[in-house]
C-alpha cells in the first residue's frame, strides 16, 4: 500500500453548498496492516442531502470480523459474507459516486488515508479530491468544548444517536455538525492561517514536589510534534514535568520519547513525517533508546 507521498488533493476549512460527506469503518486504524470493510457518502447539492451511496465490503483474505468491530459498529460477518462486495469494486462505484466533488467529514484525514491507499493500490489511482475536516471546524466553532469527536459534537448539539459506528450514520452526524457549525461562524467564514507564539518547553517546571518515581516517564525527556487532540502543548509540557519529567522542544541524545499527534496539517511533514520523526528515526538508527508513541498510547501510559 502507498502510506507516503500521498498526492492528496487541498485541505479546506470554508463552507460549501455542494459535496459529499463520507465515512468509512474498518478493522483498525492502520492502513497498511486493516482493511475497509464499509464505505458510505451522502451527495450534498445547495446543502441538501439528494442522494446516499452505501457499501459493505469483503476484502481479500476475510474470514471472519474481530469480536471488538462487531461490538462497535453492529457489523457481523455474517453481513459481510452475505451483502459485501469484493474491495476493487466497491472502490470503483465510490469513486464514480463522488467525482470530483469536495468532501466532507469528521477527522476525515483518517478516511482520505485509508481511501487513497487502497484506491491506488488497487485501482492506481490517486483519490486528489480536495476535502474539509469538520473536526477542524468544529474547534474553531466550539473553542469551550474539551473535546471535538464526533460523539462529544454529537451529544452538544443533541443529535441522534441511533446506530453510530455505522457509515451512514455517521455521515448524516457530520452533515448536521457541519451546518450548525455554519450558523456558529456563518456560511462565508474561512479559516485563515495566523502566526502562533511558540511555546518554549524549557519555560516548564513541576508545580507538584513528590513523584512517582517508578512511573515509565518519570526522569523521561519528551519531544512532541504535531496537533494534540487531547492537550494543548503547553498543558502536555507541565503533564511531563510533573511527572518528574522533561518536555524538550526537539530531538537531542537524551530523549526518551516523541510523542506524535495529528500531521496531516502541519507544514514540515515531508514524504510522512515531520522532521521531528525524520530525526527520531535517525537516532533510533543509530542506536539511541528513543521511543516513538502516538499521543492515544501517551495518554494509555499516563
Amino acid at each position: 500500500m502507498k502510506t507516503s507521498l500521498r498526492e492528496k488533493g487541498n485541505s479546506l476549512a470554508q463552507f460549501n453548498p455542494n459535496y459529499c460527506v463520507i465515512d468509512i469503518e474498518t478493522t483498525g486504524l492502520d492502513t497498511r496492516f486493516d482493511d475497509i470493510i464499509e464505505i458510505a457518502a451522502l451527495r450534498v447539492r445547495n446543502n441538501i442531502v439528494v442522494e446516499h451511496f452505501n457499501c459493505l465490503i469483503k476484502y481479500d483474505g476475510f474470514t471472519e470480523l474481530p469480536d471488538f468491530i462487531t461490538q462497535l459498529t453492529g457489523i457481523t460477518s455474517e453481513n459481510i459474507e452475505s451483502e459485501g462486495v469484493p474491495t476493487e469494486i466497491a472502490l470503483k462505484t465510490f469513486i464514480d459516486f463522488i467525482a470530483d466533488d469536495i468532501v466532507v467529514g469528521h477527522n476525515v484525514n483518517f478516511d482520505i488515508n485509508f481511501l487513497y491507499d487502497n484506491i491506488f493500490g488497487f485501482l492506481n489511482y490517486n483519490f486528489d479530491n480536495d476535502y474539509i475536516d469538520t473536526l477542524r471546524i468544529a474547534r474553531r466553532s466550539l473553542p469551550e468544548l474539551k473535546h471535538h469527536r464526533l460523539i462529544d459534537l454529537i451529544k452538544h448539539f443533541s443529535l441522534d444517536t441511533n446506530n453510530l459506528h455505522r457509515a451512514v450514520a455517521d455521515c448524516s452526524a457530520t452533515k448536521a455538525i457541519f451546518d450548525k457549525c455554519k450558523d456558529i461562524l456563518g456560511e462565508d467564514w474561512v479559516y485563515i492561517r495566523r502566526p502562533k507564539s511558540k511555546v518554549n518547553a524549557n519555560d516548564f517546571s513541576a508545580t507538584i514536589t513528590e513523584f512517582d518515581t517508578e512511573h515509565l516517564f518519570y526522569d523521561k525527556h519528551f519531544v512532541f510534534t504535531g496537533k494534540l487532540e487531547r492537550f494543548t502543548r503547553k498543558e502536555a509540557f507541565q503533564i511531563v514535568a510533573n511527572l518528574g519529567g522533561h518536555p524538550q522542544n526537539g530531538i537531542t541524545k537524551d530523549t526518551n520519547f516523541l510523542v506524535v499527534g495529528d500531521t496531516d496539517y502541519s507544514k514540515n511533514v515531508k514524504n510522512g513525517l515531520t522532521g521531528k520523526q525524520k530525526k527520531a528515526a535517525e537516532k533510533q538508527l543509530a542506536g539511541q533508546d528513543i521511543q516513538i508513541l502516538s499521543e492515544n498510547t501517551f495518554i494509555e501510559q499516563l
